[in-house]
């Protein structure tokens, strides 16, 4: 059987370009702003939490009338602008670099990655918060 010698630096052009393009997409997958969590305080109406966060992620009824609703979001989401732009430059830092910048851009948005919280929201019968817990 025969073995083909390659160079170093083939070898890492060729690993650069396997890798090519996880930044990018990592960046992709980053949580947009969802609104913010600061609106979940005791005595705010469901309304007024729905229309700055949207609908939630999980809703229960609770006897009696209440319901318990689950949000989830990061805190510290970014604007889809920011994530685009993110995209954008791991794709041109790929490009002029052929690949390289993955060494680098790939721990750098695994270090970015989201933080989701899931915030419990218990509403009365008439649909203001009782009660809020954050979970990381």
């Amino acid at each position: 059987m025969k073995y083909i010698k390659l160079s170093p630096v083939i070898c890492l052009l060729l690993s650069a370009f396997v890798l090519n393009g996880c930044s990018a997409v990592m960046a992709g997958k980053r949580s947009t702003y969802k609104g913010d969590p600061k609106v979940l305080t005791t005595g705010q109406t469901r309304m007024t939490v729905e229309s700055t966060l949207g609908a939630p992620d999980m809703s229960s009824p609770l006897e009696g009338g209440k319901r318990r609703v689950i949000y989830r979001m990061d805190p510290d989401a970014h604007s889809r602008g920011s994530r685009n732009a993110a995209v954008a430059g791991h794709v041109v830092a790929d490009i002029l670099t052929l690949g390289l910048w993955e060494i680098a851009g790939t721990p750098t948005e695994l270090a970015a990655q989201d933080e989701m919280h899931n915030y419990i929201v218990t509403y009365d019968a008439a649909g203001v918060i009782e009660s809020v817990e954050v979970f990381k």
